[in-house]
């Protein structure tokens, strides 16, 4: 056991020195050590090991596939999973997104056996056991007893992550507590219900709240906060209490209960709104506005500046990184373009006047991309849209019409949807230009607000219109959409519930388009994956004439293909064999 513990916790240390995901307190701490007296008797690589914590959590959660080596490219993954966007580096099966959009898991011949549903649950739980290495060492080491214990309850929430992870990859899955399991005397564990793993969570995400600090400032700002823990909460909240969990679980004997609760029970989103409100009376975060400068520059620093009031919980990347410009910007940009945009998200954005878009009006003909919410431009690349060509320098149009130099829709590393995503890229770096290492938020502001928003409407849309609606306008004020004379931003007066309900869904839709898979989530949530089955999605091919005008229309390219049992990935089949029996299977696997 002893000899388990510190392989990890060396491991670990290796991870912390070769790895730097923000300055400060994940900068290169610890080193190799052959003894765990060594680790636990110097702060310097106790800290190492503890920093090593947070390395995995931006591989695993913005990405099921966490074997490649490049740690950042892999956020890509979840949001090209979902009728927002395809991966145009490749379109192979054996890699999670085209398999997720073709429906087809037989790599190997086993569907349980598909290679990043093993990657992902095998790597959630090493981080899980690191954690708990950690928690049953802290207090042997010299660090003075405040540092032990904020440390403490900052692996209680890593490893809460982690488990919440896995809960709505997998349904239920096996709780190790506090144990050290050795493997090479496993416990043969079973799978907790879906209730039980909801009910643990809630429990430590509710004690990590109550002893993680307000804020993390200086060198210790990426550390999870009281924010942090009240965010993932209602997250887990908003989880337990949606469809697919909530009166629609889709499990049958033995794994029915593994997978959601037994009935439908409304009450369950009264913790949502409980814990949403909660985090938002604290007066630590709020929605960044600025229309002064232009129309939605809230919207754009809030996803593009690196210290805001509005990240609840956050990965950063460190100064000396790129990304995610490099993943995302065309190719006359220095950028990979590995994510591109399909058209129908581009039509999920109203207009300027917060209206949905009229497809059949002249104007939107000639220009679909005029008038429109200013958060279409903050996350898009479209025909004609400016990006810089050197870093700070003048704003050229990137050209994405048909056999365009570079970027062109049909040019070799050009467009494959007639776009490309700047979302949460500094508008005045090319792909390749080092940032102030932004990274990526898991939780803003504006999705707890939008989740409460949804809660409310969940319980009765008629008794908390006014509390809704003043979620709705919020956001949509900051966006810099119009308020109207009506002064509702053209948000639609007496919504029922399910007109209400899409609404919110769509608002999410594009409020965090290409933000760690959250339309994956919400798909998945609601039970809104099956509706995409046999659904085709578009491009927008652009066209020059010779006179230099522009014309365009709208080609279907991708079709995707859905079942049920794709609302839980398999438990991988290696560790079912393993099992002897004691690991019940998904529904459909």
């Amino acid at each position: 056991m002893k000899k388990l513990i510190i392989f990890f916790l060396c491991a670990c240390c290796v991870m912390a020195a070769c790895t730097e995901t923000s300055e400060g307190f994940l900068e290169s701490k610890g080193k190799e050590t052959d003894d765990l007296e060594s680790v636990l008797s110097d702060s310097a690589k106790v800290m190492g090991f503890h920093a090593a914590l947070f390395w995995q959590v931006g591989r695993l959660t913005m990405s099921p596939r966490t074997s490649s080596t490049s740690t950042l490219s892999n956020y890509k993954d979840y949001e090209a999973g979902t009728d927002n966007s395809r991966y145009s580096g490749y379109f192979r099966v054996t890699e999670f997104t085209p398999a997720y959009t073709k429906g087809d898991f037989s790599q190997g011949g086993t569907n349980a056996g598909f290679t990043d549903f093993r990657t992902a649950w095998v790597e959630a739980y090493q981080t899980i056991y690191r954690c708990n290495s950690f928690l049953q060492n802290y207090k042997r080491t010299p660090l003075c007893a405040a540092t032990q214990e904020r440390l403490a309850y900052e692996a209680r929430f890593v490893r809460a992550f982690f488990y919440f992870y896995l809960l709505r990859q997998y349904g239920g899955i096996p709780l190790l507590y506090d144990e050290i399991i050795d493997p090479f005397n496993p416990l043969y564990l079973e799978r907790s219900s879906f209730e039980e793993c909801v009910n643990y969570l809630a429990q430590e995400l509710r004690a990590t709240a109550d002893g993680l600090p307000l804020e993390q400032m200086g060198a210790d700002y990426g550390r999870p906060t009281k924010a942090s823990a009240l965010g993932v909460l209602a997250e887990l909240y908003a989880l337990a209490a949606s469809p697919l969990h909530n009166g629609g679980n889709i499990g049958s004997g033995d794994n029915r209960l593994l997978v959601g609760y037994e009935d439908y029970d409304v009450n369950r989103w009264r913790n949502v709104v409980i814990t949403a409100k909660e985090l938002m009376d604290l007066g630590t975060h709020e929605l960044v506005k600025d229309n002064q400068t232009r129309p939605g520059n809230g919207f754009y620093l809030a996803t593009t500046k690196r210290v805001n009031s509005e990240r609840v919980w956050f990965w950063l990347t460190v100064n000396s990184t790129a990304f995610p410009s490099n993943e995302l910007l065309p190719k006359s940009r220095n950028g990979k373009c590995n994510i591109q945009p399909y058209h129908e998200l581009i039509e999920a954005f109203p207009m300027k006047d917060g209206r949905p878009i009229n497809k059949e009006s002249s104007a939107y003909k000639e220009n679909p991309y005029a008038d429109r919410d200013p958060r279409l431009g903050y996350t898009v690349i479209y025909n004609g849209a400016k990006w810089v060509k050197t870093k700070g320098g003048k704003q050229e149009e990137v050209w994405t019409y048909k056999n365009a130099s570079q970027d062109g829709y049909g040019v070799n590393g050009g467009t494959q949807t007639g776009y490309y995503f700047r979302k949460c890229a500094n508008e005045t770096l090319m792909g390749n230009d080092n940032g102030e290492g932004v990274g990526l938020s898991f939780i803003r502001y504006s999705d707890i607000m939008l989740l409460y928003a949804e809660a409310l409407t969940e319980l009765d849309v008629n008794q908390n219109r006014e509390e809704i609606e003043k979620q709705l306008f919020e956001i949509r004020d900051r966006a810099g959409i119009d308020a109207g004379d009506d002064e509702r931003y053209g948000v639609p007066a007496n919504m029922g519930k399910d007109e209400m309900i899409d609404f919110i869904i769509n608002e999410r839709r594009i409020e965090f388009a290409n933000e760690c898979g959250n339309r994956f989530w919400d798909l998945k949530r609601r039970k809104l994956y099956e509706k995409l089955d046999g659904v085709w999605t578009s491009a927008a091919v652009w066209e020059k004439a010779d006179n230099g005008s522009f014309s365009w229309s709208v080609q279907p390219i991708e079709q995707h293909f859905f079942s049920q049992k794709m609302y839980f990935s398999a438990i991988p089949q290696r560790e079912i064999n393993a099992s002897h029996g004691k690991l019940i299977q998904n529904p459909g696997w």
